[in-house]
């Protein structure tokens, strides 16, 4: 015998207790109980060039739940989309005060079944605030996990149609081919922090970073080292070339957005 709830797949009843437990994930998402923190991305000589928005949640009492419960809990309970939806909102909402600087905005590309009905709110909001398009880059996380890149095209496509931009998360070796990449037209691609820690000390990392560098160059994308700690690292690939960066090392994600 099997369950299932939200149109999600079927589930054996050995699971049906663990869902009925992360029926709080649905009060979150109701109330809306989440606010945005700004990481700072910066160009290569220190500017603040943009802010990553990161959605920071809250049980009724106002103590933290952490991203890896949230997310577990929703796509158990068939909530994606509607975690994903209230995520980008509150998002497009925070964007709303950084008057030229740009926000980057995750969202989750398996969540999304329709571009045009899901992602209509989000513009709309956008238009609503005065947000300018250009100033909204979005985002795409567990881009590992994107077996449909036909869907994930017609995603990016709404996007860029609306006048949005958009990034690429982790991207690292063996992601994709250039050919792949050069489809789906990212404006900047990040690449990940397994990759960027260590770097200047690192010759397999080097490897990696020089060759992520060669396809952004070749697709006409900007390159982005996520998870910069120290001086060193950010060194290494700002002399190769690396036009902007992101980590600790100039700025945690805070309530209000930090100049560096």
């Amino acid at each position: 015998m099997a369950f299932r709830i939200n149109q999600e797949s079927w589930q054996p009843l050995s699971d049906m207790e663990h869902v009925f437990n992360m029926a709080w994930i649905d009060d979150v998402i109701k109330h809306e109980r989440l606010i945005c923190h700004y990481q700072p991305i910066v160009d290569a000589n220190g500017n603040v060039f943009a802010y990553e928005m990161l959605s920071r949640f809250q049980n009724e009492d106002g103590s933290t739940i952490y991203p890896n419960e949230i997310f577990p809990a929703a796509k158990s309970r068939g909530r994606l989309y509607a975690l994903d939806r209230v995520c980008r909102m509150t998002a497009v909402k925070h964007a709303a005060v950084l008057k030229g600087k740009k926000a980057f905005i995750n969202f989750i590309p398996t969540s999304i079944y329709s571009p045009e009905f899901c992602l209509r709110s989000t513009t709309e909001l956008a238009n609503q605030l005065g947000v300018d398009p250009k100033e909204l880059v979005f985002e795409v996380v567990e881009t590992e996990q994107v077996d449909d890149m036909d869907h994930l095209k017609k995603i990016l496509a709404y996007y860029k149609e609306k006048g949005f931009q958009y990034a690429l998360d982790d991207v690292g070796e063996g992601y994709s081919t250039a050919e792949v990449l050069a489809e789906l037209k990212p404006k900047y691609m990040k690449l990940d922090m397994k990759y960027v820690q260590g770097v200047a000390e690192d010759e397999s990392k080097q490897a990696v970073a020089i060759s992520f560098l060669n396809k952004a160059i070749e697709i006409d994308s900007v390159p982005l080292a996520e998870g910069i700690e120290v001086e060193e690292d950010f060194k290494w690939l700002k002399n190769k070339g690396y036009e902007l960066f992101q980590g600790y090392y100039f700025g945690k994600p805070s309530a209000e957005p930090q100049m560096v």
